[in-house]
This record gives C-alpha cells, sequence and structure tokens, in this order.
C-alpha cells in the first residue's frame, strides 16, 4: 500500500500517541473498544493494512538511517554524518551488530575530520560494552596493522578521555605505555579478552601478536604465567599449538609448567572416526566484494547457497554451487593469504583434541623437534562459536594453506 501519508522519518512513539489519542475519542461511543482497534485505525489512515505493517516500514526506514550514519563513519563522510546528526542526534550513541557506535569505526578507519565531528555530538569515548569489550581505543589499535593505525586521531581520543588498557598498549607495541598502565593499576595484567576472543590473557595476545620482546617484560612485570585462555590452555600450551618456538622456551624459562597432553589410546581407530565424520569439504576464496562475487556467480549458471548476514550488506560470508560443487567467498584480498580449505565434520570437538594433543606432542620441549609431517605446523583458530552459529577451529598446513574444521549449528545441538 502508498506510504505517502507518512513523513520522510516517522515517528513509531507518535504514532503510537495518536492511537491512544483516538482510543480515547472511541470510547466516548463504544466504551469496549480496544487499543488494538486504534491501532489499526491510525494505521489505515497511513495507507496501511495493519498495525503490523506500518511498523515493518517505519523499522525499514530507521533501519535504512542507520546503515546510512554507519557507512558515513566508516567512510569518513563528516558531511553526511552531520547530517544525520542533525536529523536525529541519537545516532551517535546507535550500535551496530558489533555493539559498536559510529565513533568506534570512524576512528579505526582513522579519520580526524569524522571523529571530532562525532565528539562534539557527544560520542562516549569510555564505553567498552562492544563485542570485543576492548572499547575505542581497543578497536583503534586492534583491528588494523601497526603501521595502518592514525595516532593523531588516537591522541585526540586520549584527550577526549579514552584511556588505554593492556591490549591497547600491547597491540600499539609500546613498552613504556605497558609499564606505566602497570605501575598504576598492577590488576590491568588480570584483564582478559572477550568470549569472542577466547577470553585470552595478556600473554595470549602478545604471542598473538608475535611480541616476543613484550611476552619478556609482562613475564617480568609479574604476569600469571600459568593462567588458562577460554579454551583452558596456558599460554605455553598456546605458543606450542601455534608452533612459536621462540615464544614456548621463553615461557619454559621462566618456569610455565609442563604442557598438558591428553594420551589417545588407539590412533588408527581415532583417525577412523573422524574421517567419518567429514561430511563435506569446500574451497574458502577471498573477496573484495562478497555480494558482487556472488552476483557473478550466479550470473553464470551458480546457485546462490546462501549468505550471511541474509540482509546482504557487509557480508560474513557467502556460498554458491554448481552441481555438487560448492565455493565459500569470506572477506579478503584475493591476492593474499591463499585459499582455505573448509571441512564440515559432524565430531568437531574429538577432532580438536586430536589435532590438538597431536600438536603438543610434536611440540613438546621435552623431546628433540623432528623435521616430520608436523614440522611448520600450527593451530591459527581456537574452537570458539562463529558469529553464524556451530563450532570451528582452524589448522595451518606446513605450506601455508589453513584448514578450517566446522560443526554446523544443527548438529552441535543434536
Amino acid at each position: 500500500m502508498s506510504t505517502s501519508e507518512l513523513p520522510a522519518r516517522p515517528s513509531l512513539e507518535y504514532l503510537r500517541k495518536l492511537a491512544k489519542d483516538r482510543l480515547a475519542d472511541l470510547r466516548r461511543t463504544n466504551a469496549d473498544v480496544q487499543l488494538a482497534t486504534a491501532l489499526l485505525t491510525i494505521a489505515q489512515e497511513h495507507g496501511f493494512s495493519s498495525w503490523r505493517a506500518l511498523k515493518a516500514e517505519i523499522d525499514h526506514r530507521l533501519a535504512s538511517d542507520v546503515e546510512q550514519f554507519f557507512r558515513a563513519c566508516k567512510q569518513g563522510d563528516v558531511a553526511s554524518v552531520g547530517a544525520s546528526l542533525r536529523d536525529d542526534p541519537a545516532l551517535v550513541h546507535a550500535r551496530d551488530r558489533h555493539h559498536a557506535t559510529g565513533l568506534y569505526f570512524a576512528a579505526t578507519a582513522g579519520h580526524r575530520e569524522t571523529v571530532i565531528a562525532l565528539l562534539d555530538a557527544g560520542a562516549d569515548v569510555q564505553v567498552e560494552d562492544d563485542i570485543h569489550e576492548l572499547g575505542i581505543l581497543g578497536w583503534m589499535t586492534f583491528f588494523p596493522q601497526l603501521d595502518e593505525i592514525n595516532l593523531d586521531v588516537l591522541r585526540l581520543l586520549v584527550e577526549r578521555g579514552a584511556r588505554h588498557h593492556i591490549f591497547s598498549a600491547i597491540a600499539l607495541g609500546d613498552p613504556d605505555l605497558i609499564r606505566t598502565l602497570v605501575e598504576q593499576q598492577p590488576e590491568v595484567l588480570d584483564r582478559r579478552m572477550s568470549q569472542l576472543d577466547h577470553r585470552q590473557t595478556a600473554l595470549h595476545f602478545a604471542i598473538t601478536r608475535g611480541r616476543h620482546d613484550l611476552l619478556d617484560l609482562l613475564i617480568a612485570l609479574g604476569a600469571d604465567i600459568d593462567a588458562e585462555d577460554g579454551n583452558g590452555q596456558t599460554s605455553l600450551e598456546y605458543a606450542m599449538l601455534r608452533g612459536d618456538q621462540r615464544a614456548t622456551e621463553r615461557l619454559v624459562a621462566a618456569g610455565a609448567r609442563a604442557a598438558r597432553i591428553r594420551p589417545v589410546r588407539n590412533v588408527s581407530e581415532t583417525k577412523a572416526a573422524i574421517a567419518g565424520a567429514v561430511r563435506t569439504g569446500v574451497p574458502i576464496l577471498r573477496a573484495r566484494d562478497i555480494a558482487a562475487a556472488l552476483r557473478w556467480y550466479v550470473s553464470l549458471g551458480f546457485h546462490e547457497v546462501g549468505r550471511y548476514p541474509e540482509d546482504g550488506t557487509a557480508l560474513f560470508w557467502g556460498m554458491v554451487s554448481l552441481g555438487r560443487a560448492e565455493v565459500m567467498f569470506e572477506p579478503g584480498d584475493p591476492g593474499t593469504n591463499g585459499i582455505t580449505l573448509l571441512f564440515v565434520t559432524d565430531a568437531i570437538k574429538e577432532l580438536y583434541e586430536f589435532v590438538t594433543s597431536r600438536q603438543l606432542r610434536a611440540a613438546s620441549v621435552t623431546v628433540a623437534v623432528s623435521h616430520d609431517a608436523t614440522s611448520g605446523a600450527e593451530v591459527v583458530e581456537n574452537l570458539h562459536e562463529p558469529v553464524f552459529g556451530g563450532l570451528q577451529f582452524s589448522v595451518r598446513d606446513p605450506n601455508g594453506y589453513v584448514l578450517r574444521f566446522l560443526q554446523e549449528a544443527q548438529a552441535v545441538r543434536s
């Protein structure tokens, strides 16, 4: 139906108030009239068949406004950001699916003028309840490469009240900042990353970043060397699983407890069970624009199997099929990182335990390291729940290719 009678930026609250006023008028002649009748009357007066249809249209328009605002923040379009905030000042506090505000994205991309506009509009620099629990400085330092961090914007945010934490200091690679934070608040060494980031400690994160100098510093400052992350792995076990011999040697020298290796009683039977649980294998290709890639493949006769999220914007992945063959896409530069191979399995936990036990045994510092099939391999992604559900983990083979193992959400529940 026509929505021409709705204003450009309709207010659902205002329309509800109209419905309540209308209800009072209707009850003057019929005391039994319910609010639902008044809501229907207001919806029909604006060209809709039901209140639900009216609400859906308003929600769609508001969602479009928010998406446009976030897009402008990410692109540094300060004029569009300013116009959106003039129309709706509350957008400065709006959150996206990552529970992050527009300031997070503008700052991470280094758009100084847009950051200033958001700060002047009341953006909060101290909020830290985003999905990664890192805060604005955490996002600025965690996601870009070190040489891509806009230090000018970083200083601006600190001047406006943003505060560093142990993970932003490690991401910056700043030993003096780490020392200052620990001197001011020794408990910063106990801070953990989010569940999404496996509850890593400062030691785990230093290993993730490959900063052995900062690993030494954190140990010297008193970080708990045997603290476990969300996967129950100590920093030593984490280093061994990643094939990080330098970190392993440092942690052993510092007195880390020996890695716990679960025995595999019958390797042949375990391998057979694991092989029998794998249902399919899919190559994953990098794509600069997943939606565009899906359109191109569909134009050739492929069938789109799925995408996430389903609304078609900022896709995390997409998949197409041709006959029995399937290809998946994820964001990235097609010229880097090679190809990832995805294996869908019904026994993800058993497979993870087998792979990690084997890797720990091969990397154990108590035996000589031989150049066998495990040499150069590493666990690059611990077992976790991805944003689209299920459970997955990834390993890198000695040639540099990533093997990703996934148990889909339905199979995990069952």
